[in-house]
């Protein structure tokens, strides 16, 4: 399983290798332009590949002449966009990525007041990286005084790059001590955060119980990368517990309690997640409710290719005295993944629309429950170890959780709120 977990990362970093730096220079470019520079998060990726540039996978030379060329070329594409099509364009697209009024009545003052410093110190914030080089061409500033300030601007990059690079420095340390799955999780949970606050900062798009949805993927990201960390080491908290967990299972379980775990396995087996998985996602999608249709659908499809390509990725063994024969790998448990993940979503689409707080509550307490039971099913009749199950739930909880953001930031862009 090592050998194939190697050879997985080095495929994996071969393929960034080759292609990021196209990707690293082509987000760069395009966040140097009005619309396009409010989706995509060029300072986050410059950061990453300082990072990625630590670890070996990038080459730090290479990094830092892609992103202050590929900001310099986007900064002049936008300059140049500026000068032929002046403020209209902002003022009638601008809507369609949240951009206010007060965004660029702000830059506008800056660069009239100080077009050097604004040119510089635009660089800097997240809302205005994008809208500088704009509105500098449409307030008429000749590009050879724009070419100076925006060379200059352009170390921002640099910086950005060594903050990645610095911070690669410090994984290597740390990870000695706390494993490299879990400084993963620290990385991922990082650009998630940075993520999350560089999308509210321009859009105002999440709700307030959204704050709720990130927490609950950044917890289940952490309790995965744990379970995987622990389940690789023979010796660990985890391992000795699946142990003594497994022993006492097969000490106290007995044939009536043995055939109830079989039933609840039954209902949250595959067959039954799938089936209505795809049901509700498609009815959903015939009412024209398309948010709630992608969450559901694309939670399902995406947590289902995840354990499939966990289970072969770590190949693990089921335990011997399980009371049901099955041949796929052990790790992790599709049924705890589908179930979490199949609970989680009916809870976010339909707990907001129930008025009565009782009802609420009773749709909450049962769906805990529902995937608590089916999970331990698994480890009643055997068939699991109780990390398979553990990291079944967090795999289902962190793909839907992350879908749920994912959509809710997509669909801002398509639907209005009603």
């Amino acid at each position: 399983m090592s050998q194939f977990i190697s050879d997985f990362v080095y495929s994996l970093s071969s393929i960034i290798a080759s292609g990021g730096y196209w990707i690293l220079s082509i987000v760069v470019i395009l966040e140097g332009l009005p619309i396009a520079g409010f989706v995509f998060p060029g300072h986050i990726l410059i950061i990453f590949a300082g990072f990625l540039a630590k670890l070996g996978v990038l080459n730090l030379g290479m990094v830092i002449v892609v992103t202050i060329i590929g900001t310099i070329l986007g900064d002049i594409m936008g300059f140049l966009m500026g000068r032929r099509y002046g403020y209209v364009f902002l003022q009638k697209f601008g809507k369609y990525v949240f951009l206010k009024e007060e965004h660029i009545e702000r830059t506008k003052r800056l660069i009239d007041n100080h077009a050097g410093k604004a040119i510089i110190l635009g660089k800097i914030s997240p809302v205005t990286r994008s809208l500088t080089p704009f509105v500098v061409g449409a307030s008429g500033i000749h590009i050879k005084r724009f070419w100076l300030f925006n060379i200059i601007g352009s170390i921002w990059s640099t910086v950005s790059v060594m903050i990645g690079y610095i911070f690669g420095s410090s994984y290597h340390i740390v990870a000695l001590y706390f494993g490299k799955f879990i400084m993963l999780a620290v990385v991922i949970t990082v650009l998630v955060v940075w993520g999350y606050r560089f999308v509210n900062v321009r859009f105002h798009i999440f709700k307030k119980y959204e704050l709720f949805i990130l927490g609950l993927n950044i917890i289940s990201l952490w309790a995965l990368a744990k379970t995987i960390q622990d389940t690789l080491s023979s010796n660990s908290f985890l391992a000795n517990f699946d142990i003594f967990i497994n022993l006492f299972m097969a000490q106290y379980v007995g044939p009536s309690l043995a055939r109830l775990g079989s039933l609840v396995s039954i209902l949250g087996g595959l067959e039954v997640m799938s089936g209505l998985s795809i049901i509700i996602g498609l009815s959903f999608l015939f009412k024209k409710k398309w948010r709630r249709s992608a969450i559901i659908l694309m939670s399902f499809i995406s947590t289902a290719i995840a354990l499939k390509v966990m289970k072969v990725l770590f190949m693990r063994a089921r335990p011997d005295d399980a009371l049901q024969v099955l041949t796929d790998p052990s790790f992790p448990s599709g049924h705890a993944g589908l179930s979490a993940m199949f609970f989680l979503v009916i809870v976010y689409i339909l707990a907001p629309r129930i008025h009565s707080w009782v009802a609420r509550e009773m749709l909450i307490v049962f769906s805990v429950i529902a995937v608590f039971l089916i999970g331990l099913s698994r480890i009643v009749i055997g068939v699991h170890w109780a990390s398979d199950v553990i990291a079944g739930w967090s795999l289902g909880i962190f793909i839907a959780t992350g879908v749920i953001l994912l959509v809710r930031y997509i669909g801002a862009f398509f639907v209005r709120d009603r």
